[in-house]
């Protein structure tokens, strides 16, 4: 695999990916890297199609606003996939929230910790992972395709689900008109902010696909260190008005049960049975109205992935499938019309955030604050292994100097992946297979470290498959 002309990576696993993204003529893949010999540090990526979407920016700006609410969540990026030098079409990268992701996101300053259980959850075929409480034993539940065990914790093994169903049986016995501090009683068992945080985005994207409608689409977590439960959205091609036949409303219009007669306890008895996580969930609502989901913060940052993305868009457009699915044939008028109007029944996009924006002030009777200054702290990075197997911290080469393109520098050297630095008197020297390949130390760690996220931008460029 070759992130660009420069970077390569062997031993990668290709597969298809998602059970209905496979119905489609434009298809989904995932990506496993070697252990010894990942790129930026991922374990796995899982290529999107976005092949209802004709913005191809539902999935990055939920994920995008995820982080800047301080949920733990993916990156997304965007790529161009070529397999066997056939240019397949343009896609949303996202890194899988699998063991490696947990330990580097969840715990990333603990040594040797033993990830904890880690669920994802489904809906399909009459039944929803929604936590429902039906019987003390796992054989109760439908697992592998409602509740899909990822990683097992310290469960036993005849008995997988054990702390999922205590979490669950205390959801069942929770009566939110006996216990005298709902918000102590729930955040000594999971995240509570990061669980109210996500029911605002599914409310705010008109989420249908996700927990609070259908039970679906999100993982939980079991921190072994804390022995709370973390909430992790996942999956959210189904945002934003696409295949959203109903009214933009209050969230107290969600009905009790869904269509197919489920409810969805965690939600129902949190937000709407008891009014001090109530007051808590619509305070998140305002917060995020006022400082990130309103026209005024997100169109300039949607306008700038139209910029970004239309010459590949238009490109992505042109591709002959190699399926013979579904499929939606956008144009790139469509992208256009895909932002404002909507496209083939599907809400345009800004629309959907403007009337939301319109629907929360209405329901909630505040007036949202003009300017967009931003109330949330700045992430701190942690150092992650650079593309060539070397510690960003401590990195003796430039990764500019590996012939990154966009850079700004006229490198025609490159370095492969399994580059091992060899160090001499006046210079480090990477070497494979005997070529040798000058590059200049850096200044500093922090020069690096920098260099590291040239490299992230570079492998937006394109990915290419030898198969």
């Amino acid at each position: 695999m070759y992130a660009n002309e420069n970077v390569k990576i062997s031993n990668v696993t290709f597969n298809l990916s998602g059970a209905s993204a496979r119905e489609y003529a434009k298809l989904a893949y995932q990506l496993k890297f070697p252990k010894k010999n990942r790129l930026l540090d991922l374990a796995t990526l899982k290529l999107r199609s976005e092949e209802t979407d004709a913005t191809m920016m539902r999935e990055k700006l939920y994920v995008d606003i995820l982080n800047s609410l301080g949920v733990p969540a993916q990156q997304a990026t965007y790529v161009r996939l070529f397999l066997n030098n056939q240019p397949i079409g343009l896609y949303v990268a996202m890194e899988e929230m699998k063991k490696h992701w947990i330990k580097k996101v969840l715990h990333p300053n603990v040594k040797k910790v033993k990830a904890g259980a880690l669920w994802k959850m489904n809906s399909c075929c009459g039944f929803e992972g929604n936590l429902e409480w039906l019987g003390p034993t796992t054989k109760s539940y439908v697992v592998e395709d409602i509740y899909k065990n990822i990683l097992p914790g310290k469960n036993p093994k005849d008995d997988q689900m054990a702390d999922l169903i205590t979490f669950m049986k205390d959801l069942k016995d929770f009566d939110p008109k006996k216990v005298k501090d709902p918000i102590a009683y729930w955040e000594e068992r999971m995240d509570l902010e990061v669980f109210l945080k996500s029911m605002a985005m599914e409310h705010l994207a008109g989420t249908w696909d996700g927990y609070w409608k259908s039970g679906s689409n999100y993982q939980i977590y079991h921190d072994p260190i804390t022995n709370k439960w973390i909430w992790l959205p996942t999956d959210f091609d189904d945002t934003f008005g696409t295949s959203f036949d109903g009214k933009i409303e209050s969230y107290r219009a969600i009905p009790k049960k869904n269509e197919e007669g489920f409810e969805s306890p965690l939600a129902q008895k949190l937000i709407i049975e008891t009014p001090l996580i109530n007051a808590r969930f619509e305070q998140i609502l305002k917060d995020t109205i006022n400082t990130v989901f309103k026209p005024e913060a997100l169109g300039p940052r949607i306008e700038g992935y139209k910029k970004m993305i239309q010459e590949d868009v238009a490109w992505d457009r042109a591709q002959p499938r190699v399926s013979k699915g579904k499929s939606e044939k956008f144009t790139i008028e469509d992208l256009h019309r895909g932002l404002k109007t909507g496209a083939k029944g599907n809400w345009g996009l800004m629309n959907w955030i403007e009337k939301r924006t319109d629907e929360v002030q209405k329901s909630l009777k505040f007036k949202v604050q003009a300017g967009t200054a931003s109330k949330v702290a700045l992430h701190k990075m942690t150092t992650l292994s650079s593309p060539f197997g070397i510690v960003a911290a401590k990195q003796a080469t430039t990764v500019s100097q590996v012939g990154v393109p966009g850079t700004g520098d006229d490198v025609k050297d490159g370095a492969p992946a399994d580059a091992v630095p060899m160090k001499d008197d006046s210079s480090t020297t990477l070497s494979t297979n005997g070529v040798a390949q000058k590059s200049t130390k850096t200044a500093s760690a922090a020069q690096s470290l920098k260099s590291q996220w040239t490299v992230l931008g570079a492998v937006a460029a394109a990915v290419f498959f030898a198969l």
